[in-house]
């Protein structure tokens, strides 16, 4: 057991503030996903066109530009790139869609509308606040800066071994805390609460932890029965019954057990602090 807890203490120290960060940017996320690509290749609502290859910046305008205006949007002041990717295009969805064009409207919601040079279609719609919320939620949550995440492969291992390590780290804390359950008297401040969040929480975090390692997929899966990734990633964004049909209840509970292990994890950060920052003893 003094191997265990000593294990749990430099663990701790490590994934703290990871898991922190993680509980505080579901928060946000829930509130605010990351911009998505339409599953029928074209936003609602977008002007009809050929689907075939666009051959020049203005044809992309003219799209871009029907878009808009077909939801109020002003156009007047509209700059015009084709990338290969950005932040919110690098994922493998938008593959059949490269190069893409993004056409900045640079108006007062700072609304950017990306085209597929492929395809012709509308893929993408973002705004200024969607993409400043999600620097503090989605993009923190995944670790999700385009350099990186543009390497699939390195992306996904990264991911993968920062769950899976950190699976066994909550693992080792609920072992330490349930066999000092009867000690818990002796500690104080924020040590006691530490121990006192963690028990309480360990189910919620042991289960949101393990499923978010057991989630790990290049996409959101429609048959849940036929791919059990997605099953997990249902039991991780707890979009399952009876929750989904109670958006509110399950906003609710999202936040309060997100709260709950910012919380845990804060009193967490600070004691590994206090432990890195302690003198070391007189000899």
């Amino acid at each position: 057991m003094r191997v265990l807890a000593a294990l749990h203490r430099w663990w701790g120290v490590a994934f703290c503030l990871l898991f922190a960060m993680w509980f505080a940017s579901a928060i946000v996320m829930h509130f605010v996903p990351f911009p998505a690509r339409n599953g029928a290749g074209r936003i609602g609502g977008s002007a009809a066109v050929d689907n075939r290859a666009i051959r020049s910046d203005q044809e992309a305008l003219r799209i871009a530009g029907a878009h808009a205006s077909s939801h109020g949007l002003d156009t007047s002041r509209a700059t015009i790139a084709l990338i290969a990717y950005d932040q919110w295009t690098v994922a493998g969805d938008f593959d059949s869609d490269r190069p893409i064009y993004r056409i900045a409207l640079n108006d007062d919601t700072g609304t950017d509308i990306y085209v597929s040079a492929a395809g012709g279609d509308v893929v993408l719609i973002t705004t200024r606040t969607m993409r400043l919320a999600n620097y503090f939620g989605s993009i923190a949550h995944w670790i999700y800066p385009a350099a990186l995440r543009h390497h699939a492969k390195a992306w996904r291992a990264l991911m993968w071994w920062l769950s899976l390590l950190a699976t066994i780290g909550a693992v080792i804390g609920a072992i330490v805390g349930t066999v000092h359950l009867g000690k818990g008297t002796r500690y104080r401040g924020l040590h006691r609460a530490h121990h006192v969040f963690g028990l309480i929480l360990s189910p919620f975090i042991l289960c949101w932890i393990f499923s978010g390692f057991l989630s790990m997929d290049d996409g959101l899966p429609s048959n849940l029965a036929a791919n059990p990734e997605g099953l997990f990633r249902a039991l991780h964004t707890f979009d399952v019954p009876p929750l989904t049909s109670h958006p509110l209840l399950r906003s609710i509970v999202i936040v309060g057990l997100c709260l709950c292990g910012l919380a845990f994890s804060l009193t967490g950060v600070t004691l590994a602090w206090r432990r890195l920052s302690a003198s070391p003893p007189a000899d």
